[in-house]
């Protein structure tokens, strides 16, 4: 499936398909976090994947209300398949890991893998906001990019907390 279908005559048609894979990519991220976290052993990472999934809900929210501003009608996503790809890759991954910290740093570098594209994904649409006169829609998005930035570095926090062990048990492994 194309990244972007349909006629994409001018930036602001561009702009609001890529809003739509955006709500599409939230929609998705809430229905992964919850396996992420019952999968999840260490306390930190269980954490930081529960508070994301309450800002995921609220990136959600101002996404649906950025389109209903541009559009009309509001929930009108496009399903989005590089986070479908991302998510189901982070999926066997973990399922594959047997043991628990290795387990973990595959649910981190699976979640991190996501927020690198939402954070390209929101810093493009942001861009493309304020090309359009949609200084108000901009911030908004700048508000979630900040808070996906920021759950990055939470991740990153805890990989250099818990993968540490996973390096130990692999070798212990070998």
């Amino acid at each position: 499936m194309a990244l972007f279908s349909g006629n994409i005559d001018d930036l602001r048609t561009l702009y609001t398909n890529q809003l739509r894979h955006l709500l599409s990519t939230e929609e998705q991220i809430m229905d992964a976090l919850p396996k992420m976290v019952d999968s999840a052993t260490d306390m930190q990472l269980k954490n930081a994947l529960q508070t994301h999934l309450q800002e995921t809900k609220v990136h959600r929210q101002r996404v649906n209300e950025i389109l209903k501003n541009l559009t009309g009608d509001d929930n009108n996503s496009k399903s989005c398949s590089v986070t479908d790809e991302l998510i189901d890759t982070g999926e066997t991954v973990v399922k594959s890991a047997k043991d628990t910290a290795v387990r973990d740093a595959a649910i981190i570098a699976s979640a991190q893998k996501i927020e690198h594209f939402e954070i390209a994904s929101y810093g493009t649409a942001r861009d493309w906001a304020n090309l359009l006169g949609e200084t108000q829609q901009a911030a908004l998005l700048q508000q979630t990019l900040d808070e996906e930035k920021h759950a990055d570095k939470v991740l990153t926090d805890v990989s250099h907390a818990r993968n540490p062990e996973a390096a130990r048990s692999s070798a212990t492994a070998a």
